[in-house]
């Protein structure tokens, strides 16, 4: 049965890859187009990936039964987690666009996960924040809110406005790729297709001088904002240089 599963989740993740090649030819005009574009990236000892999740086991132990919301839920779901979520009765709801959202259900039906405690908020036009909106107006609350969606600051700033106000007082609100930068995107995008082809139209390049395509928006936001304004504190026990995790 596993095998069944583990099959069929390689079929409809290699039907996107072969989606991709028939936009090659579109990647490398995007590549003509930024040509001698340069962006230099520091090399960490460890994976960040792995550091980060280890935070969020920790957090996620905080609060049985609560309530979890991730802004922007990236191409693939992390099972892994989903898996702690469920063992620990906690309320999870996915926002992101519409297509990512379906492709993740889509992938946990694949697997037979148990989704009783999972759901997706889904926006097929603007950005999350109207999402986010309407869960104010109706009265959610949550435990703790993981901002990792589109990470400037044009899109993010009202989002994370929004997630203040449907955050409990002592909530924990995680962010995610504090230096993070369109230039590093863009850096990202001319190396790889899978990666150009996901957030080709999610990125208007041209919305930023090259001056603020180089700074990282959400540490901007987080320390102008959250830190220095709203009085949220940062856990140093958490936090990581790229991943901080701010208590209301």
């Amino acid at each position: 049965m596993e095998t069944i599963k583990f099959l069929r989740l390689l079929k409809v993740r290699g039907s996107k890859k072969l989606l991709h090649l028939l936009y090659f030819p579109l990647w490398l005009l995007f590549k003509l187009r930024n040509l001698g574009f340069t962006h230099a990236e520091k090399d960490t000892e460890e994976d960040p990936r792995v550091s980060k999740e280890r935070s969020i086991r920790k957090l996620l132990e905080r609060i049985p039964g609560g309530k979890f919301l991730e802004v922007g839920i990236g191409e693939f779901p992390h099972f892994e987690r989903l898996k702690l979520i469920n063992e620990h009765s906690i309320s999870y709801v996915g926002c992101d666009f519409k297509s990512v959202c379906e492709s993740h259900e889509e992938e946990l039906a694949i697997k037979g996960f148990d989704t009783k405690n999972i759901s997706f908020a889904m926006n097929s036009t603007g950005t999350y924040s109207w999402t986010l909106f309407e869960m104010l107006q109706k009265g959610e609350q949550f435990d703790v809110i993981y901002v990792d969606g589109h990470h400037t600051f044009y899109i993010d700033l009202p989002a994370m406005m929004l997630a203040d106000k449907l955050l409990k007082p002592g909530g924990y609100l995680l962010l995610d790729d504090i230096p993070w930068s369109l230039s590093f995107l863009k850096a990202n995008m001319m190396r790889s297709l899978s990666q150009w082809y996901f957030y080709r139209t999610m990125y208007n390049f041209s919305d930023y001088t090259k001056e603020q395509q180089s700074l990282p928006h959400i540490k901007m936001i987080a320390e102008e904002l959250l830190i220095k304004r709203s009085g949220y504190k940062k856990d140093e026990n958490l936090s990581l240089p790229h991943w901080w995790v701010l208590r209301k």
